[in-house]
């Protein structure tokens, strides 16, 4: 079940980082919580990762044990105005789901990659639309065995939640949508996914979204107007079609990464005193 030094460029988006000292997939609720016992025991530190799409991983690695809950743990079912869908079900697809049985709520998830236990994780949105809103209940687990919250246990801000908070992994979430007209979805499912076609950099290598909106603020044009547009440290570069995104244009390491995103925060915050907070998560080791 666990595989020691997993080189986690493997495992995320972006295709840099170091190893994990231990590395697992549950394919089972029960070998998740052996998984969580095995840590545990050992006093190893635990890791979650989903598909890697919003994490960068330092050239050190991670240590301890990383758990990833992708597409060995993703199950889903409709009932009536519900779905619920396990932790590894891409967040794109359970849109696309949802489009299929004509339920309308989650139009906005149709391109965001990664998977539902990420989502809830970062409360996942896009195009005025986030996950928050649609839980009616969030299922997890620890090394002590099976849990809940209903909706009015699970808070949720602008790309935060309740379990950045608590050490719980989730395993499902049931989602509450709304019946609604099939062409109307995909039709409006098709306008953004040309607007994100158009706007992001898509054939290459990104974790997303680099930096969290600060209040008042819109990162991009920030990062443009300052003049980092295309600007590049060894294989990294801010994206020229969207400024808000750093790309891996070749052969970059997760130093170069690092350092790109230092040099935007400086700059920006001497050019136009604000503090970028990144969006995405950085773990691991120096």
């Amino acid at each position: 079940m666990f595989v020691r030094n997993f080189p986690l460029s493997e495992a995320t988006s972006l295709g840099v980082g170091g190893c994990a000292d231990y590395f697992a997939r549950p394919t089972t609720e029960e070998e998740l919580i052996s998984a969580l016992r095995f840590a545990e025991e050992r006093n190893l530190d635990v890791v979650v990762l989903g598909y890697g799409t919003n994490v960068l991983v330092r050239s050190g690695g991670i240590r301890g044990l990383v758990i990833q809950m992708a597409d060995n743990f993703a199950h889903h079912r409709v009932d009536g105005t519900t779905i619920t869908a396990s932790a590894g079900c891409m967040f794109s697809a359970v849109s696309k789901l949802a489009a299929h049985h004509s339920l309308t709520g989650l139009e906005f998830a149709v391109g965001i990659p990664g998977g539902i236990g990420g989502a809830v994780f970062m409360n996942a949105g896009a195009y005025d639309g986030e996950i928050g809103p649609l839980i009616r209940q969030v299922n997890f687990v620890t090394a002590a065995g099976p849990g809940s919250w209903h909706a009015d246990e699970f808070t949720y801000s602008y790309r935060h939640s309740r379990v950045q908070q608590e050490r719980i992994i989730v395993t499902s979430v049931v989602l509450g949508l709304r019946p609604g007209s099939k062409d109307d979805i995909l039709g409006k499912m098709h306008e953004l996914q040309a607007k994100r076609q158009a706007r992001q950099p898509l054939e290459f290598p990104s974790a997303g979204s680099t930096f969290k909106r600060p209040a008042g603020h819109y990162v991009g044009p920030m990062i443009e107007e300052a003049g980092l547009k295309g600007y590049r440290i060894g294989g990294a570069e801010v994206s020229t079609k969207h400024a808000g995104f750093i790309i891996n244009r070749g052969g970059a390491t997760a130093d170069d990464f690092l350092h790109l995103i230092q040099y935007i925060q400086r700059e920006i915050k001497q050019r136009f005193n604000v503090d970028l907070e990144p969006e995405i998560r950085i773990l691991g080791s120096l």
